[in-house]
């Protein structure tokens, strides 16, 4: 039998479905980078194969959305923290922190997808 403390934390992870929140917080967060990542390529590189009138103005557009994805995945993420019924301080540490890890796992997949990822491009 696990001890008081563990029991609560797995009890909270698991039988609450925090556990799922994280990843689905997660999934969304890299989702949403990719959109805008494969935004500012195609405002980087030009439409390529693609056939558009405007490629510069549809990568905006995409970039665009990526972000306010990124921004109401932040925001969803610190509803959801905010909401705990925990210690005022422990609660800002938390935001904070969660602020700064989609930061940079934002800008990890940025920076992935702007290098092209370990030389795997598509199509040649």
């Amino acid at each position: 039998m696990l001890p008081a403390p563990l029991r609560r934390i797995a009890t909270l992870l698991f039988d609450d479905g925090v556990l799922r929140l994280i990843f689905e917080n997660t999934r969304n967060l890299a989702v949403s980078s990719l959109v805008t990542a494969a935004g500012l390529e195609v405002v980087r590189t030009g439409p390529g194969e693609l056939d558009l009138a405007h490629p510069t103005v549809v990568g905006y557009v995409v970039t665009a959305i990526g972000a306010c994805l990124l921004l109401l995945n932040l925001l969803d993420g610190i509803w959801r923290l905010s909401r705990l019924k925990w210690h005022l301080l422990l609660q800002i540490a938390l935001c904070c922190t969660y602020a700064f890890i989609s930061w940079r796992v934002a800008q990890l997949v940025l920076s992935f997808k702007a290098s092209g990822g370990f030389g795997m491009t598509v199509g040649s």
